[in-house]
């Protein structure tokens, strides 16, 4: 049986820096604004960090939190950041921009119009890496007036995303080092000696920050983890793996907190050796907001192609499940369900926690439907698939050139990792391209995709044109290289991709094919971030025909329909539904209810 302590005493348990940590929708950020709360009413000057592109911070604080820190009113010695992956940004390639051109510059055959290009198409939508930086200043700037920092982190999948990336951090600045070491062997072999430059200057600056901040990870006297979870099936599966991840990641996990439960409820048997948190489950109010349209489930029939999308923790698995179980119930051609987030739960709502499948990014179709596929897309193996065999293909040709004794070892290391300036994200987009393909041969009639929560979300419907941009200056660049080296096939996969990307975004934006469905809580959080996602899909053109209230405890408060014109509520079960037979039965529970005018 695993320690229990109580709230207030967690802190004792806590170093200087704690990342709040879990699945979304556990609860995160209130257990984060607790923590800081309490250290700062214990009298530690503390500062309250959120990386979470959903920005539900200053919901929660109940005033504004901008990207600098400033005190909380409310409480003296808090203060509160929304860290501002764009705002990061624009600081940072003001300060570095003409410096990584520069390197492009010496290290390529590209024109400094298309270096300029690629520097700006290379960049766009790197929130997890402009966080990692900001974090890593802060946690090694020892002038710092915090005695304590509490991070409030994004969801499972992309924290995890982030906590990996020096090394994926690292692949980018060798790939710059592969560029200035060209510049290097030109200056030496011409004057006999080199004297470091700016460039040099930035590139030992950047390792010097992420070799800092992959120390401080790996020290448990200066940072922990809390998971924050619940005692539910779906969120327990996802918490241990997230602590396989962490332990993975040498990251201290120093307590676990139980939200909403008992320790008679206890939910984490695995991890008896680490201290866990318990909080009692609230008493359940009952709504009655709304004026429900009809007892009978009338959803209708979904689009080609449906992203179901939300906050963290509302249940957008289930949702997306249900939904595409009752697709393949109307018979109409097989139907694919497939999760492009990297912290996937398809098989936890299935109740094939830990099946061969999940392991294999391949289509699964579960017992007890019909013409329904499931797949877990592992979106970063498949893209890396990809960068192997591009690499492989760059080897083959630059080695038959040395076979016939023409020296071009830094342009063949540069060429061969080229994709490492690859915009994160795409590797999800990617993956979510392939999905046209299935399309378009006809192998589903429809597709249903379970993606990350909702700040991520939003980063994949703007990846199309950034991923566009950014092939089309990479294809640019190789082109370059055609008199260096013939570049046969090895350039078709890029093709393919934009191909395929430019169909997707058509496919997005055309009501009649695509839509969104929106999966809320009745909660205030929830609803603010619920109404900004809606907002922000039909800014970027894409349908919001429907939105699904969870978990409700009687009727739910509708939002306006200029959020979604048909709403629908689930009351909240116990337990929840798990499996064929049991996500059927919870869609056929559904009623509506009318929208707000």
């Amino acid at each position: 049986m695993s320690e229990t302590v109580s709230f207030v005493a967690l802190l004792d348990l806590l170093p200087r820096t704690s990342l709040v940590v879990g699945k979304g929708g556990v609860g995160k950020t209130t257990c984060a604004t607790e923590l800081a709360r309490l250290f700062a009413e214990r009298g530690d000057e503390t500062l309250l960090l959120s990386t979470d592109p959903a920005a539900a911070l200053s919901t929660v604080l109940g005033a504004p939190v901008g990207p600098e820190a400033s005190p909380v009113a409310t409480t003296p010695r808090l203060s509160a950041r929304q860290l501002d992956a764009p705002r990061l940004r624009d600081e940072f390639l003001g300060r570095w921009r003409e410096v990584i051109a520069e390197i492009i510059d010496r290290g390529t055959y590209l024109d400094r119009g298309d270096v300029d290009g690629l520097v700006d198409a290379a960049l766009p939508g790197v929130d997890e890496i402009f966080a990692l930086l900001a974090l890593a200043d802060l946690l090694a700037d020892d002038s710092s007036p915090y005695a304590r920092i509490v991070v409030d982190t994004a969801p499972t999948g992309h924290t995890l995303r982030l906590l990996a990336l020096p090394e994926t951090f690292d692949a980018l600045i060798a790939m710059l080092d592969l560029m200035q070491d060209k510049h290097r062997f030109m200056v030496r072999a011409l004057t006999h000696r080199y004297r470091r430059d700016r460039a040099d200057e930035f590139l030992t600056d950047m390792r010097t920050r992420i070799a800092r901040l992959r120390a401080s990870l790996a020290d448990a006297q200066s940072l922990a983890a809390v998971i924050v979870t619940r005692a539910e099936p779906v969120v327990e599966a996802e918490t241990r793996r997230y602590l396989e991840h962490l332990r993975a990641l040498r990251v201290h996990v120093a307590a676990i907190v139980v939200n909403a439960g008992s320790p008679g409820t206890e939910t984490y048997r695995a991890a008896n050796e680490i201290p866990h948190v318990w909080i009692g489950l609230r008493a359940p109010s009952r709504n009655a907001h709304g004026s429900v349209v009809s007892d009978t489930t009338a959803v209708p029939t979904l689009p080609t192609l449906t992203i179901v999308g939300g906050k963290g923790g509302v249940g957008k698995t289930t949702t997306a499940l249900a939904l595409a179980i009752r697709a393949a119930d109307e018979n109409s051609g097989d139907v694919l369900l497939v999760s492009t987030d990297p912290a996937p739960s398809i098989a936890d709502a299935l109740g094939e926690t830990g099946a061969e499948w999940t392991t294999t990014d391949a289509g699964h179709a579960p017992t007890g439907v019909e013409h329904l596929v499931v797949r877990q897309m592992d979106a970063s193996a498949a893209f890396a698939r990809i960068r192997d065999e591009y690499q492989e293909r760059i080897d083959a040709l630059f080695a038959a050139l040395v076979s016939r004794g023409i020296d071009v070892q830094h342009d063949r290391a540069i060429l061969r990792d080229l994709l490492a300036l690859a915009p994160p994200g795409i590797d999800e987009l990617f993956a979510l391209s392939l999905l046209g393909d299935a399309l378009a041969e006809g192998r589903f009639a429809r597709v249903v995709v379970d993606p990350a929560p909702t700040g991520h979300l939003l980063r994949l419907l703007d990846m199309p044109a950034i991923a566009l941009d950014w092939t089309h200056r990479l294809m640019r660049l190789m082109l370059k290289y055609r008199d260096v080296v013939g570049l046969g096939d090895t350039a078709q996969e890029l093709l393919d991709f934009a191909k395929r990307t430019r169909v997707l975004d058509q496919l997005l934006h055309t009501a009649s094919r695509a839509a969104l469905v929106i999966v809320s809580l009745d909660e205030p959080v929830v609803r603010t971030e619920t109404e900004r996602l809606s907002d922000a899909a039909r800014g970027r053109g894409i349908d919001v025909p429907l939105m699904v209230w969870n978990r409700t405890r009687g009727i739910p408060a509708p939002l306006p329909a200029s959020v979604a014109p048909r709403q629908f509520f689930a009351e909240e079960c116990s337990p929840a539904p798990i499996g064929v037979n049991a996500l059927r039965a919870w869609l056929n529970s559904w009623r509506e209810v009318a929208p707000l005018n």
